[in-house]
């Protein structure tokens, strides 16, 4: 998949629900969870959730900043937001090299750091960071129904042997 100025909007609109990457970049700042009408609490990103399980206190540690790196040798600056550096990368990308070698690390004062995305989902997901309009919220019921509404049972027929 290409995104540099040779392709046209019609194409990457073709490419969006294909894109590995895109549905995570629409989702970098966390979702509001709604069940049932009901707030059911906030879903901060995968690479948050990551660090608080490696024992990340923002209190403690500050905020997180991001770091791009490029095979193995980290950018000269950390930044502050992620899509600033989702922006880095996909430039790094678009400039050639390949994405198994782009890295974007959360990265905490106190050394703690995980991987936000590497490898060919990391334009994916600068697209959707950047382009699309963000997830914010997602509504959903506590229990799905067996059949999509509108669906019926099919029919089931078993012949006997005679």
């Amino acid at each position: 998949m290409s995104t540099g100025p040779d392709v046209d909007a019609l194409e990457l609109e073709r490419q969006r629900f294909v894109m590995p990457g895109r549905v995570a970049g629409r989702m970098v700042d966390g979702v509001d969870i709604i069940i049932d009408d009901v707030p059911a609490g906030r879903m901060s990103p995968r690479w948050v959730r990551k660090l608080a399980t490696l024992g990340y206190d923002p209190d403690v540690d500050g905020p997180i900043t991001y770091v791009v790196d490029i095979a193995g040798i980290p950018t000269a600056q950390e930044v502050s937001e992620v899509r600033a550096a989702l922006r880095t990368a996909q430039a790094a990308v678009e400039a050639g090299r390949s994405p198994r070698d782009v890295e974007v690390r959360a990265v905490t004062r106190s050394g703690r750091s995980v991987s936000v995305v590497t490898g060919s989902p990391i334009v994916g997901m600068a697209i959707g960071a950047l382009q699309d309009p963000p997830i914010t919220v997602i509504e959903g019921p506590s229990v799905l129904p067996k059949y999509a509404p509108g669906e019926k049972r099919p029919n089931r027929h078993r012949r006997r042997k005679r």
